[in-house]
């Protein structure tokens, strides 16, 4: 059972924690890495998926949901594992070269 599932809020951090995860997360090398991700790319072959989870806030989910559908998404998993996959394919290119 999730105790986090039965909040109200729509985000549960206090201000000044919110102002810290801000600026911490501002500089995010991860950014930069995924800035020129190719999410159309070739698609590697069948491989069973593995169920994961993450934990993120309600607002960042809403936001991925949203890039989703903008991409011509149904729903966020499939995203998730392009994304993902994307990223991988980026950081084998860039070693290689």
């Amino acid at each position: 059972m999730s105790f986090n599932s039965k909040m109200d809020k729509e985000d549960y951090l206090d201000p000044e924690s919110e102002v810290q995860m801000k600026e911490a997360f501002a500089n995010n090398p991860v950014r930069n890495m995924v800035e020129d991700l190719d999410l159309g790319g070739q698609k590697n072959k069948r491989e069973r998926k593995e169920s994961v989870s993450i934990t993120m806030t309600p607002t960042m989910k809403k936001a991925l949901l949203k890039i989703a559908k903008q991409n011509g998404y149904t729903g966020m998993s499939a995203f998730a594992v392009d994304l993902f996959q994307a990223i991988i394919d980026q950081q084998e290119n860039k070693k290689e070269k």
